[in-house]
């Protein structure tokens, strides 16, 4: 019963991955046959100042979308997570975007971010003038995280509302008996016993944020203006399929999954280290 599943798994994951690895050490761009090359893809990478730059964007983009976004999935999910209507309302009106296709919401951002669009109109209800948001290599990086942070906010939010409602309550009345303030109780009950349900969210946010492709794409038109949203995964594309390099963007998604595997195994460990 598991043959199908395993199938799919093989087809469309291992095979891909297997076969990105190989062409990663060769010359291929679909048409010809490749040709074996050895590591000369991986030392042209590390010479490649496009590739460098992706590389110092991608930790930026995950950085900025990481934290903050857990964080104020954390600081609603503490007071989302009391049954009730309003509390039901108001989560899922947090989770709206979350649901919304990303093509989409890139396409709605993209009208927000516009000379007349309404991030200048609310800007200019206060007096201050409008900006050119996806072309001004300074602020372009700042509206995808922006956009980035609106569309995750509420799954991750929601992740930790069903670890919140999973910790014993026995704990917070024998707190309460005790006299903690809510803050307190926050950081010396709450936290420390969310630490697996923030580590899967952390580990998540990491692969989604070093994996961004789309914002980036249809939001600044393939990473601009220039190079300022040139993201890892934007590199790969535009080699594979801007260039037809298939080595050398092969070369560079093995590299993403090494940095991915690597920063998922340091973040379980750190969490693992901490709740012992």
């Amino acid at each position: 019963m598991s043959l199908p599943a395993a199938i799919y798994f093989a087809v469309f994951w291992i095979y891909p991955f297997l076969s990105a690895g190989y062409y990663s050490f060769t010359d291929y761009d679909f048409v010809k046959s490749p040709e074996w090359t050895g590591l000369d893809n991986y030392r042209f990478l590390f010479s490649d100042p496009d590739f460098t730059h992706s590389l110092r964007v991608t930790l930026l983009f995950a950085l900025g979308t990481i934290i903050p976004t857990i964080v104020l999935a954390l600081a609603l999910a503490v007071p989302l997570a009391r049954p009730g209507r309003t509390s039901t309302v108001l989560r899922t009106m947090v989770f709206i975007p979350a649901i919304v296709p990303l093509v989409a919401a890139s396409f709605l951002w993209q009208g927000i971010y516009a000379p007349n669009g309404l991030a200048n109109k609310m800007l200019g209800w206060i007096g201050i003038d409008g900006h050119s948001w996806l072309n001004d290599p300074d602020w372009a990086m700042r509206a995808l995280i922006v956009m980035v942070i609106w569309k995750n906010l509420g799954l991750y939010m929601l992740l930790l509302i069903a670890g919140l409602q999973t910790l014993p309550q026995n704990v917070y009345e024998a707190a309460a008996l005790d006299g903690s303030r809510p803050l307190r109780t926050f950081f010396q009950v709450t936290l420390p016993m969310m630490r697996k349900p923030l580590a899967f969210v952390v580990v998540i946010a990491s692969v989604a944020a070093m994996q961004s492709f789309v914002p980036a794409f249809l939001l600044t038109r393939g990473g601009g203006p220039g190079v300022a949203t040139l993201t890892l995964p934007m590199y790969v594309y535009r080699n594979a399929f801007g260039y037809t390099d298939v080595g050398l963007a092969s070369a560079a998604s093995v590299i993403l999954f090494v940095i991915l595997l690597l920063l998922s195994v340091a973040q379980f460990r750190v969490f693992a280290r901490g709740e012992r």
